[in-house]
């Protein structure tokens, strides 16, 4: 985090935007205030019949008086619980949304960053600020409306009642309060940076055990589980240091601020005991101001837990805000149909690289007429991704224009950029979920009829149908349901669904047999006949159908051509061509 955002989400910063968004949930917040302050009013009912009992019910031995008193205390103690009920309603009314509407927007700010602020973050650390640190911003806000108003309405209305029966005996209670204040202020202030850095710890595990699954696989392979198992001991270790000193401060804290209110409860039966025996109160009226005294300093304990959730959620607030405080959202909207665009490219001088001074492709010129199939070949590594990637918007390049139909893309919208094009990668990734919500990605849409017309394209129509559920088919998470084949098919098929007027197509059949490549690579040249397609691929027989074919070697196109021309003239492509690119 830089200064300015590190500032800008302090906690007291945090707070008050935290409350800002309350305030859109402020119909549920207000039933919970309505609740506190009915609720505060009715803690006083039963010290001040206590009174009522021993100083006026007991001494005139009026049993109708005490039958009275009793049916209404019980109906003072009834109507406290169903305020409570609806105060707890209210209250969780008020968390779901809250919470829901903090999700909501991280989701939101995560879908519009870019590629590379993406990757430059742990994927686990992001799972934290959604599944951890959002709730306990939600917590921050319903701690304080809920728990720390309700606390502080029935300390005023305690200290109000305890004042009219005895102003003396009064302050005499309340005289340990400004040092509990204070205590809370100052441990608040010291323990913000601890409970700050104990998120940042608890989203190092998350991420550490995100990774630990994401790659199981390659962990089994190398039979790396000892010492994965002792790096993430390692991860909990240090983030358990980190609770258990914070946990230390806390421990100090509230007993501290406990011994602070017992004081009252002795100074007021030191003093009181005396004023009794003085005559200047009645026992009643002692009896009653000890009772306020416990209904005062409980939400003065309560406090304590509060400002426990607040230095806590506050810290989780900022880990939210910082991602929504995020710069460099793509902003975009689909404001034209994707058969708007011809669908003509030009790379113009581009250069473009992943780390600072570090260019993986350098000073790229190259032209795709609309409607011709381009190839790009070279071995691993020398910026072929890279040039897809930079087209689908992914990136923007250092320096250089890339346009298509003459248009920068620096002044296109990405969304409609890339509604235009059709972009197939060598991972095919699937969501969780069935066929038929992965393929509907494409065009959402799309009928059942359209759905099968792309599978039979993409030569996957056969195992679908093959299964039980067909369309409705789970494909488990990241498609692991299936095989590598069969995943890379259904992105084909997606393809063929989306009919995009640009193909971008990497390594698109490369998980496929031979005689099912044949079959798709039919398709594929009829999608391609009224539209612009671009290929990388390592197979001689792929290549060889482009219009032209532009080779690359260190981030650099080194020659162009037709199969024929390249043969002839590219000692560099004949290599490859005799390899068969593998």
């Amino acid at each position: 985090m830089n200064a300015d955002s590190a500032t800008s989400n302090s906690p007291r910063s945090a707070g008050r935007r935290l409350l800002a968004l309350a305030w859109a949930h402020r119909a549920p917040a207000a039933g919970v205030l309505a609740a506190a302050l009915c609720g505060a009013a009715l803690v006083v009912v039963f010290p001040a019949a206590v009174r009522l009992v021993f100083d006026e019910v007991i001494p005139s031995r009026d049993l109708d008086a005490l039958r009275r008193l009793c049916a209404w205390l019980a109906a003072a103690f009834l109507l406290r619980e169903v305020v409570a009920a609806f105060r707890a309603w209210s209250a969780g009314v008020f968390e779901q949304r809250m919470n829901h509407e903090l999700r909501a927007r991280l989701h939101r700010k995560l879908l519009q960053m870019p590629l590379c602020w993406h990757q430059r973050r742990k994927t686990g650390d992001q799972l934290a600020r959604m599944m951890d640190d959002a709730p306990a911003a939600q917590r921050a806000v319903l701690e304080g409306v809920e728990q720390g108003l309700t606390a502080l309405l029935q300390i005023l209305v305690c200290a109000g009642v305890m004042f009219a029966t005895s102003p003396r005996y009064a302050l005499v209670i309340l005289l340990p309060v400004p040092f509990i204040a204070a205590g809370g202020w100052i441990f608040s202030r010291l323990l913000a940076p601890r409970a700050a850095r104990a998120r940042e710890a608890g989203a190092r595990v998350g991420s550490f055990l995100h990774e630990t699954l994401a790659g199981i696989r390659l962990i089994k392979s190398h039979t790396a589980e000892t010492a994965r198992q002792r790096g993430f001991e390692d991860v909990s270790a240090a983030a358990g240091r980190g609770q258990r000193r914070l946990a230390a401060a806390w421990a100090v804290y509230s007993p501290l601020m406990c011994l602070m209110g017992g004081m009252g409860l002795v100074l007021l039966l030191g003093t009181g005991a005396r004023g009794v025996l003085e005559g200047e109160i009645t026992t009643g009226e002692l009896l009653k101001l000890i009772l306020l005294l416990g209904f005062f300093y409980e939400p003065v304990a309560r406090l304590h837990g509060v400002n426990q959730t607040l230095v806590s959620g506050l810290a989780g607030a900022a880990r939210v805000l910082e991602v929504l405080d995020a710069e460099g959202a793509e902003a975009g909207r689909l404001d034209s149909p994707p058969h708007a665009a011809r669908g003509e490219i030009r790379f113009n001088k581009v250069t473009f690289g992943y780390d600072e001074g570090m260019p993986v492709i350098h000073g790229i010129s190259l032209h795709v007429p609309a409607g011709q199939t381009c190839a790009i070949v070279g071995v691993s590594g020398c910026g072929k991704s890279t040039l897809f990637d930079l087209l689908a918007g992914f990136y923007r390049p250092w320096s250089g224009v890339i346009e298509m139909d003459g248009v920068s893309l620096a002044g296109r919208d990405l969304a409609a950029l890339r509604a235009r094009t059709a972009y197939v990668m060598q991972d095919a990734f699937l969501l969780s979920g069935t066929l038929r919500a992965n393929l509907l990605l494409a065009r959402p849409d799309a009928g059942d009829a359209e759905l099968w017309a792309a599978l039979r394209e993409a030569r996957a129509e056969d195992f679908v149908k093959a299964r039980p559920d067909g369309l409705d088919t789970e494909v488990g998470e990241r498609g692991v349901l299936l095989s590598g084949g069969e995943r890379q098919r259904l992105a084909l098929a997606r393809a063929f669904l989306k009919d995009a007027p640009v193909l971008l197509l990497d390594e698109a059949t490369s998980a496929v047999d031979a005689e099912s490549e044949r079959h798709i690579q039919e398709a594929l040249e009829r999608l391609c006949e009224s539209r612009t397609c671009m290929v990388i691929a390592h197979r001689l027989s792929t290549v060889a159908r482009a219009d032209v074919i532009h080779v690359m070697s260190a981030g650099r196109v080194i020659a162009s051509g037709s199969h024929a021309e390249l043969l002839e003239g590219c000692p560099h492509y004949r290599h490859l061509a005799s390899l068969s690119f593998l």
